[in-house]
């Protein structure tokens, strides 16, 4: 065992926070996967209980996970390190207001800057699997349920296990890019999106990442990727895949692309000013402005 130790500790910081945030999550979404198989199984037999029952399950599950991720239980000799990696730190009103304004435009620029992208090159839609059969409560609990997951595991994993070492080791902008470029590259392993997404998707990992060092919590980020998450399947599920689109270079660019770009650049400058914003308000005040 020792020996093991020793050649775990021997690694770069780089590979043990990555190899260690890959765990949190591959450990997170199989017992996941488990859920989903036994509520999937329930719902052949008893229709209206498998979303209820898989959501009650799926939370009870996250909240014993948050809890050990956050310190509790065994082993106690890593309880403090367990803490501090995830970091899930209570704030005040006036941060989490700066934190959710700062990245929900954030966001919305990212997404804006995706039908950009979309014009350039073909991007494959994003679509959510055929639940026709399905009760719309059991839809909407099985929503639900996955964003949450993906905001408490995700966010434990990357911005916590795995960003918090690399900020100590290598700061914070080597650690945001890294860690975002594995969450991006995490997401097209799961099989629906492809290499064109990763820029996205690793956007995205770079709002949550500086919201998470700024306001040294998680959970602000896991706010905002939960709503993230349950809003884009929401939409998927109810209006279907965007048709796909001409590219500029086929049709030339035509409003809808102008009209994108705009909003990108406007709400993107409103995003780095409302983040100038965060880190004012998360900064201690000097005794001569109190």
């Amino acid at each position: 065992m020792n020996r093991i130790s020793g050649v775990w500790h021997r690694l770069p910081v780089l590979v043990r926070a990555v190899l260690t945030g890959l765990l949190v999550v591959f450990f997170g979404a199989s017992v996941w996967s488990v859920l989903i198989f036994a509520s999937h199984k329930l719902t052949a037999s008893i229709p209206w209980a498998g979303g209820p029952v898989f959501l009650l399950l799926g939370l009870a599950f996250l909240w014993g996970y948050w809890r050990y991720l956050g310190g509790r239980g065994w082993p106690q000799r890593t309880a403090e390190a367990r803490r501090t990696l995830l970091r899930a730190h209570a704030l005040p009103t006036r941060v989490w207001v700066w934190a959710l304004s700062a990245g929900a435009l954030a966001e919305i620029g990212n997404v804006a800057m995706t039908f950009v992208w979309g014009r350039l090159i073909h991007l494959q839609p994003f679509t959510v699997p055929d639940l026709s059969r399905y009760s719309n409560l059991t839809v909407l609990c099985l929503f639900l349920g996955i964003a949450v997951e993906a905001g408490v595991v995700e966010e434990a994993a990357f911005r916590g296990y795995m960003q918090v070492p690399l900020e100590k080791r290598y700061g914070p902008q080597v650690a945001i890019i890294a860690v975002s470029v594995v969450f991006g590259l995490v997401h097209i392993a799961n099989g629906y999106r492809e290499l064109t997404w990763l820029l996205a998707d690793a956007v995205l990992g770079a709002i949550l990442g500086t919201m998470a060092y700024l306001t040294n919590s998680i959970v602000p980020g896991l706010v905002l990727h939960a709503a993230n998450d349950a809003i884009r399947f929401f939409v998927a599920w109810k209006l279907g895949p965007n048709p796909p689109k001409t590219l500029i270079w086929e049709s030339g660019p035509d409003f809808s692309f102008w009209m994108s770009v705009t909003v990108v650049a406007i709400v993107g400058g409103g995003a780095i000013w409302t983040f100038r914003k965060l880190a004012l308000a998360v900064r201690p005040q000097s005794p001569e402005s109190t």
